[in-house]
């Protein structure tokens, strides 16, 4: 009998403990944020990414106890912010704005003796960004089929700030669909990248939709391609260009701006944090910054199992393109 006693008092004991425990977690989730959580954004004041998640942050804190604070940590292409936010504890209060930057690191073993891909944990993807292939205006080629057959027989070359960044990995998983052969050109400023297209000193000009429509309404440069898998209609000077798909190239590579936290944050905090980004995305507010940073022609959202296996397609595609092109 005494026996049996103890055994329903140690039960007991459990069941209690463990209520206790989902209590706990239960009141956790609902008391946080307690305080400001830091936004690590790893580029510099005004850059497309500040802009981008000073306005999120801003959007977010409207609906939160405790307000995100952007930080800007700027340094090695997001790496020094990634190091400043693996530096600080796992316990939701520091959030990390990433992008194609920090799985390229992985790739090319940049991070510092730290692996983006397992050391971070993704909340959310939130934008996802277009990137566009233009000549100059006095540039003979007239299509992205001519460039293509004059790229077989003679290198294409293309300006850009860091060989094996973004713009470079593209340009090269694109070469290797098409056949064309392409030489990177650096340059020590996103500002000489442009007056090196504009003055007619490369061939071809790669970048994101945002920063290529303006000089195509200026006619300052032509598309030729839009490394999408539908045509722009919203936008009259590239309904008539054609895409990456419909030329039967299987290159829609694009620029992306997401979350992570450190491994090891709670659940329930990471639950909080997603359920407030989808709030915040859902918002008219942010639906039209989206729509004038032209960020709403496809999809951004995605929550934190599809962006990590987002990341991880994107990193199979740079791995490919480092080996083919050497940088790996």
């Amino acid at each position: 009998m005494k026996r049996k006693l103890v055994l329903i008092v140690i039960l007991l004991a459990g069941l209690i403990i463990a209520g206790c425990s989902s209590n706990k977690s239960a009141a956790g989730s609902q008391d946080y944020p307690k305080r400001p959580v830091e936004l690590v954004v790893p580029f510099g004041e005004g850059s497309a990414s500040d802009t981008f998640a000073r306005k999120f942050a801003e959007i977010m804190s409207k609906d939160m106890k405790k307000p995100l604070q952007p930080v800007n940590k700027d340094g090695s292409g997001g790496l020094v912010g990634m190091v400043y936010a693996h530096g600080q504890a796992n316990d939701g209060y520091t959030v990390l704005e990433v992008t194609p930057s920090h799985v390229i690191a992985d790739v090319l073993g940049k991070g510092e003796g730290l692996t983006f891909m397992d050391e971070f944990e993704p909340l959310a993807r939130i934008q996802s960004d277009i990137y566009v292939l233009s000549v100059p205006a006095n540039s003979d080629l007239k299509s992205f089929d001519e460039l293509v057959k004059k790229g077989k027989e003679k290198e294409i070359t293309f300006a850009g700030v860091s060989p094996g960044g973004l713009d470079d990995m593209t340009l090269n998983a694109l070469a290797d669909a098409t056949g064309v052969k392409v030489k990177f050109i650096p340059y020590g400023s996103g500002s000489e990248v442009k007056a090196a297209v504009l003055g007619g000193e490369v061939d071809v000009y790669l970048d994101k939709l945002i920063n290529t429509v303006g000089y195509i309404k200026d006619g300052k440069v032509k598309p030729l391609v839009v490394l999408n898998d539908e045509r722009i209609a919203k936008i009259d000077e590239l309904k008539d260009t054609p895409t990456t798909v419909e030329k039967g190239y299987d290159v829609t590579i694009g620029s992306w701006r997401g979350f992570v936290v450190k491994k090891g944050t709670p659940q329930e905090v990471k639950d909080v944090l997603l359920d407030q980004m989808k709030k915040a995305y859902e918002t008219e507010e942010y639906k039209e910054f989206n729509a004038e940073s032209l960020t709403d022609i496809r999809e951004g959202f995605l929550g934190s199992e599809e962006f990590k296996a987002a990341m991880k397609e994107d990193y199979e595609k740079f791995d490919k393109v480092a080996k083919q092109t050497g940088l790996k």
